[in-house]
């Protein structure tokens, strides 16, 4: 395996790492789809939360199997 894969794998573990520890901050600075508009604000929902927590997961679960 090329060190090129390898550093890739590495950073998608890094990166699901990333998404499942810290989805508030993440989602604050991500994409814009995944936002609520600011008349739905009210509501409170964790669902973008959790759909980052998800990306991470899959994300780690990527970058380790790859790795090893």
């Amino acid at each position: 395996m090329s060190t090129l894969w390898q550093a890739r794998y590495v950073m998608a573990a890094v990166l699901g790492f990333a998404y499942v520890a810290l989805p508030k901050r993440i989602h604050t600075f991500g994409f814009e789809f995944l936002r609520r508009s600011s008349s739905n604000r009210s509501e409170g929902t964790d669902t973008p939360v959790w759909l980052y927590r998800g990306l991470g997961v899959l994300l780690l679960f990527i970058g380790v199997t790859g790795v090893f």
